[in-house]
């Protein structure tokens, strides 16, 4: 909303540029009014915009004075008399002001006007880095002085002045609608980072961290900007109560639902900082975001930042999902440019090529994230990108056990017995179950001792073991030649003296290899395989066989190696709940809003044991199961067959223990 006055006594004009979803909007005397005009013929509170969005009305002014008010030639006489307001644009006189008013558009709710508002932002920063690229189109200077302090100062001062011109973050002294809500969006990113700080869950996406500090530290600054906007920080804070939270998930839901509701009542307040303050907040953001796209991956570095992010998901330029916590949801965030642009950054750095005549790339970001990625045109929307997100802390089997509730205690201390007496296990699931998670987690109980193999297509486990030699496949070139696949790496292993063989993921041939490898000595791997259940396991092994084998195999010559290889098949999936909560009401809103949320947990759904064959095929015997979604694993009730060998390791002092009761390993 935009109030333009003009004092008919005095002459004096203005004008108030107000938040986009500030309702109700209060005009008086009172210093604690959002239009504050001075003169003693105007009321304490005179009169009130509201926004009846949810009544159908629309914009209404409300006489609260009782002196007469006129509104576009009608005349409202008493105290708390509204007029419904059918125009866009309202003339408004009360005392000696006449005001003009131009109204937001009624027919939007409040989030899609904040849709409007982000719409409106991007638009804003494409034009002034599509300007940046134009003034610099010519540049043949070295990539190295990119980073240095003149370069970026100077285009830091570039970024202003092509805003400045654009009129919608002018000169000092005048605010605009955008410019309040790019500052905002900056505020909501320092509050952001100070919770990731104080968490002490920073990730990092580079190897040289200096890297980014150097273009990330704004050169520009203000000092006393700065602390104001600290000051901004804390009180935002206080005021969202995120001093009693502890979690960081938490933290950051709480700022996700309220931060706008409480940035747009500090803007219209007596307390909202200067118009200059927020111009330099605003400026700032727009420095940041070009530079995040000069220098970074764009709308994407932010994203990377936040640790509560389990997976980022490119739809197209102006799509990109995330989820949280096992919910999906959009981020809001887009590209300025062409997305294939920062998909090639981040191909480049993990020495991974991506072009028309290799269309699809897999790849490791500095921080462990795997990267997948798709371009046209074999993705139809555009280049197509999704990070699987690692966390900074390597998760145990204690924390799945304890803070995922992924499997009971009793299942753990099988599993760990199993590891040490170098049972074969195969990790199965479907995508996005936690395979690679509890396989990690898993090799956590593979004695210090022994010598680790890995062998990966993207090197992604993270063994804490002090001899784990770790291998990676290599794609063709562009020629065509020195591809080094997973099943060349697995026959390489061999000749290297591994005790324990794990392989990330089998897929391909290299199941006919893991096989031979578990049968010839080499006890205790591990690997994961795609399947929905334990029988699925076998099946999909059978295939893997026969499509990789040199010759057909009898299925019972295949049978008899997988029961001769695998002991084990730990099966995970995921539980689908259903969550409703409340949020707290909008402005002009007297109700709160029930929300409902699909959420997913990653749980180890069955623990079964490869006992023999009969006449049907592998017989497998369950030994811990989940039943339904909201079940908990229980064990069965069989045991498995090398439980003496168990109990003569020491591992497992009484059988009962197997069934939950008492503590065995």
């Amino acid at each position: 909303m935009r109030i333009e006055y003009v004092n008919k006594l005095t002459g004096k004009t203005g004008y108030k540029e107000l938040p986009p979803r500030l309702n109700p909007v209060r005009i008086g005397h009172h210093p604690d009014n959002h239009l504050v005009l001075e003169s003693p013929q105007i009321g304490l509170e005179a009169g009130v915009f509201d926004n009846d969005v949810g009544g159908g009305e629309g914009w209404r002014f409300w006489n609260r004075s009782g002196k007469p008010i006129r509104v576009d030639g009608q005349v409202l006489t008493r105290r708390d008399e509204y007029l419904p307001l059918k125009r866009r644009r309202v003339q408004v006189e009360l005392g000696p002001y006449t005001l003009t008013v131009s109204l937001d558009d009624s027919s939007k709710d409040d989030s899609s006007t904040l849709t409007a508002m982000e719409d409106k932002s991007v638009n804003l920063v494409r034009s002034v880095h599509q300007q940046l690229l134009d003034l610099h189109a010519t540049d043949t200077g070295d990539k190295a002085d990119w980073v240095k302090d003149s370069y970026v100062h100077a285009l830091e001062t570039e970024i202003e002045e092509i805003a400045s011109q654009s009129g919608e973050i002018p000169d000092p002294g005048k605010v605009t609608a955008i410019a309040d809500f790019l500052a905002g969006v900056g505020v909501r990113s320092a509050l952001l980072n100070r919770l990731i700080a104080t968490s002490g869950l920073r990730t990092e996406n580079f190897k040289d961290q200096s890297e980014v500090e150097t273009w990330r530290r704004l050169r520009t600054n203000q000092p006393e900007m700065e602390k104001e906007l600290q000051g901004l920080v804390v009180r935002l804070e206080a005021g969202l109560g995120l001093e009693g939270l502890d979690d960081l998930t938490a933290q950051m839901g709480v700022v996700r639902n309220g931060f706008w509701r409480l940035w747009q009542d500090l803007m219209g307040g007596k307390s909202a900082p200067n118009p200059l303050t927020r111009r330099y907040l605003a400026l700032r953001r727009l420095k940041e975001e070009i530079k995040d796209f000069y220098f970074g991956f764009g709308p994407l570095e932010e994203l990377l930042d936040d640790p509560t992010i389990n997976e980022i998901m490119v739809v197209d330029a102006n799509t990109i999902f995330i989820e949280k916590n096992g919910v999906l949801e959009n981020s809001g965030r887009r590209f300025l440019t062409d997305p294939l642009i920062t998909i090639n950054k981040i191909v480049a750095r993990a020495r991974r090529q991506i072009s028309e005549a290799q269309p699809l790339a897999d790849a490791r970001m500095p921080d462990g994230s795997r990267v997948n990625a798709v371009m046209p045109a074999l993705a139809l929307k555009g280049p197509c990108l999704t990070i699987r997100r690692f966390p900074r802390q390597r998760i145990t089997m204690r924390d799945l056990v304890d803070r995922f509730k992924s499997l009971t205690p009793a299942a753990d201390r099988f599993l760990e017995a199993a590891v040490i007496n170098r049972r074969n296990i195969i990790v199965a699931g479907g995508t996005g179950t936690g395979k690679t998670t509890l396989l990690n987690a898993l090799a956590g109980y593979i004695p210090d001792k022994e010598r680790v193999v890995t062998i990966e297509d993207t090197a992604e486990l993270q063994i804490p073991k002090p001899h784990v030699v770790i291998l990676q496949g290599r794609k063709a070139n562009t020629e065509g030649g020195g591809e080094v696949s997973i099943r060349d790496l697995v026959k390489n292993s061999l000749r290297m003296r591994p005790d324990r063989i794990v392989v990330g993921e089998c897929r391909g041939g290299e199941a006919i290899d893991m096989l031979q490898a578990m049968n010839t000595g080499h006890d205790g791997s591990m690997t994961t395989l795609h399947a929905n259940t334990p029988g699925g396991v076998i099946e999909r092994l059978e295939v893997l066989v026969q499509q990789n084998a040199d010759s057909v195999l009898p299925v019972e010559a295949i049978h008899r190696q997988i029961v001769s290889a695998v002991d084990l098949i730990v099966q995970l999936g995921v539980v689908t709940t259903r969550e409703t909560k409340e949020i707290p009401p909008a402005p002009g809103e007297s109700e709160p809003r029930t929300v409902t949320q699909i959420r997913k947990r990653k749980v180890v759904r069955e623990i079964a044991e490869v006992v023999g064959i009969d006449e049907g095929g592998v017989v497998i015997s369950s030994l811990f199961k989940r039943e339904g979604e909201a079940g908990e694993m229980e064990p069965t009730g069989s045991l498995p067959t090398f439980l003496d060998s168990l109990i003569e390791m020491g591992l497992v002092k009484d059988p009962v223990a197997l069934l939950g009761e008492e503590s065995a390993v």
